[in-house]
C-alpha cells in the first residue's frame, strides 16, 4: 500500500526491523521510501498479522545484521506454520525445524534444520556411493570371467556369466552425486601492487555537501592487496556509501581518496545487473562484451565457461529478459571474472543465490589474490572471506576487535535487552 503511512501498530517488530526515529521517520509516506524500506514495511506487516501459514521469500536481502538477527529469534519463536526460502544458512539453522529440497523437479522432505539435511544427504551420497563401488566392481570381475574362460574355451560358463552382466549392467545405477555446486569458479589472478591501494585520508562526506549533514567525517583509512573487510552497522550508516567513496562513484566533500594509478576495482551491487542487455541471450551478452578481437574463444568454450554459473545450454540462449534475478546475478559474477581486479567491492553479493550458490562465491573470493571490500548480511560468508570486520558509526569506521560470530552474540545480546 504505497500511499498508506507506517502506522506503528507493534513497535517492537517495527523497531526489530531497524524503523529507527532518526533514519526512517514512523509517520513518512511508504511512497516516498525506498525500495529496501518499503519491503521491510511489508515484512512488518506479515509478521504483525501472523497469519496460520506464513509465506516469507528472501526476508533477510533487505536487512541488516542486527535486523537479521532479530528475525531469527522472532521467528525460531513463531508458534505457527513458516515456509521459507532463504540463502542464509545461518538463518536456517536457527529457525527451520523441516527442510524441504526441490531437486530435480521433485521435492524431498527432511527432519531438521539445513545443517542437518546437508548430514543426511552427504550420508546418502555415501551410502550410495558404496553400493556404486560394489557394483562397479562386481561388473569388472564378471566381465574379467567372461573375457578369461571364453579365452579358455569354457564357452558355457562363459555364457552364463555374460547373462549375469548384461543384467547387472541394465540395472546399475549412475555414480551418485547428490548436491552438485551451482557455482564454481575464479577471479583472475591480479597484479599485486605495493601500499596505499584505496588510502583515505580525512574523507568527509554527506550528499547535501553540508558539515552538518556528514555520514563521515576526517575519515582516515586504507584498502590493500592483502584486505579482506567486512563493513557492518545499521542499515543508514553509510555502508554503501563508504564503497561508492572508494570506487569513485562518489567524491568527498573535504579531504581525498587517491586511488593507485594501476588499481582495477571490480564492483558488485544492486544494480550492476542493469547493464545487462535483456534481449539478447546470455551467450550472445559475453561474446559482444568480451568480443573475439578481445577474447579469442570459441562458442564451446564460452558455453563451458557458463556452466560454471549454473546456465544449462537452453538458459544459455534464452533472452537474458527471461531469467531469474538470481541468474542475472550470476551473468554479473561471469563478467566480473572474465577481468584482472585489485580490488572487489561488494555490495550485498547473495541477495539473489541461492543457499550452494553463496559458497561458490565464498570460494571464488577466497581463492582471489587482490583486495575485498564486502558489505553482506550473510553472517557465513562474512565468516568464509573476511579477516576484518569494520564498524561504520558515529561519522566513522572503527575497527572491530573480535570477529563476526563475536559481533553476531554483541547483536544478540542487544535484541535481548531490547525485547519488551
Amino acid at each position: 500500500h504505497t500511499h498508506t503511512h507506517t502506522a506503528n501498530p507493534h513497535p517492537q517488530i517495527l523497531a526489530g526491523l531497524g524503523f529507527a526515529d532518526h533514519l526512517v521517520p514512523m509517520d513518512r509516506p511508504t511512497k516516498d521510501m525506498s525500495g529496501g524500506w518499503r519491503m521491510r514495511v511489508s515484512l512488518a506487516k506479515a509478521l504483525f498479522a501472523a497469519p496460520q501459514v506464513l509465506l516469507l521469500d528472501e526476508p533477510t536481502n533487505h536487512l541488516d545484521l542486527e535486523a537479521c538477527v532479530w528475525l531469527e529469534d522472532h521467528l525460531s519463536r513463531y508458534s505457527k506454520c513458516l515456509f521459507v526460502v532463504s540463502h542464509s544458512q545461518d538463518f536456517l539453522n536457527a529457525v527451520c525445524t523441516h527442510t524441504v529440497w526441490l531437486h530435480r523437479e521433485t521435492l524431498s522432505y527432511y527432519g531438521g534444520n539445513y545443517a542437518a539435511f546437508v548430514a543426511t544427504v552427504a550420508e546418502d551420497e555415501r551410502l550410495q556411493l558404496k553400493v556404486y563401488e560394489k557394483q562397479q566392481a562386481d561388473m569388472a570381475k564378471l566381465a574379467n570371467f567372461v573375457e578369461k574362460n571364453h579365452a579358455n574355451g569354457v564357452a558355457t560358463s562363459a555364457k552364463s556369466k555374460k547373462k549375469v552382466l548384461h543384467k547387472l549392467e541394465d540395472s546399475a545405477v549412475e555414480r551418485p552425486r547428490l548436491r552438485e555446486p551451482t557455482l564454481t569458479f575464479r577471479f583472475p589472478e591480479c597484479s599485486r601492487l605495493a601500499p596505499p591501494v584505496l588510502p583515505f585520508d580525512g574523507v568527509c562526506f554527506s550528499y547535501s555537501g553540508a558539515a552538518a549533514d556528514y555520514l563521515y567525517a576526517g575519515l582516515n583509512l586504507g584498502v590493500d592487496c592483502d584486505s579482506r573487510v567486512a563493513l557492518v552497522g545499521p542499515n543508514g550508516c553509510g555502508k554503501s556509501t563508504l564503497l561508492k567513496l572508494m570506487s569513485g562513484e562518489l567524491s568527498p566533500v573535504e579531504g581525498s581518496v587517491k586511488r593507485h594509478q594501476h588499481c582495477a576495482l571490480g564492483l558488485y551491487h544492486q544494480h550492476s545487473a542493469d547493464v545487462l542487455d535483456l534481449d539478447a541471450s546470455p551467450l550472445a551478452f559475453m561474446r559482444t562484451q568480451f568480443p573475439p578481437a578481445v577474447v579469442k574463444r570459441t562458442e564451446e568454450v564460452w558455453r563451458s565457461y557458463l556452466a560454471f554459473f549454473g546456465f544449462s545450454r537452453g538458459q544459455m540462449v534464452a533472452p537474458i529478459g527471461m531469467l531469474s534475478d538470481g541468474q542475472k546475478s550470476r551473468l554479473v559474477f561471469a563478467m566480473l571474472g572474465m577481468k584482472e581486479h585489485t580490488v572487489l567491492l561488494l555490495d550485498e553479493p547473495t541477495n539473489h543465490l541461492d543457499v550452494d550458490a553463496v559458497d561458490g562465491l565464498a570460494a571464488a573470493i577466497k581463492g582471489f589474490d587482490g583486495g575485498v571490500v564486502l558489505v553482506s548480511h550473510d553472517f557465513r560468508l562474512i565468516d568464509q572471506v573476511a579477516n576484518e570486520i569494520w564498524v561504520c558509526e558515529d561519522l566513522g569506521v572503527r575497527k572491530y576487535a573480535g570477529d563476526i560470530h563475536d559481533y553476531k552474540k554483541e547483536l544478540a545480546q542487544k535484541v535481548a535487552r531490547h525485547k519488551v
